[in-house]
């Protein structure tokens, strides 16, 4: 294998073959909570470039 940098213990994790774990409730929050950070962020930078805001 060429040197990638990754370390052979974890070569796997890259592989072809996901590796499916069952989402956990903070997992679950984690994810909902970026997914609506980023879309407020979206939207405020959509109302500034629109001129709603500032």
């Amino acid at each position: 294998m060429a040197d990638l940098g990754i370390s052979h213990a974890h070569v796997n994790q890259y592989g072809s073959v996901p590796t499916k774990k069952p989402l956990t409730a903070r997992h679950r929050l984690q994810t909902m909570l970026h997914g609506a950070i980023f879309t407020a962020a979206f939207l405020f930078v959509v109302a500034m470039v629109c001129g709603v805001v500032g």
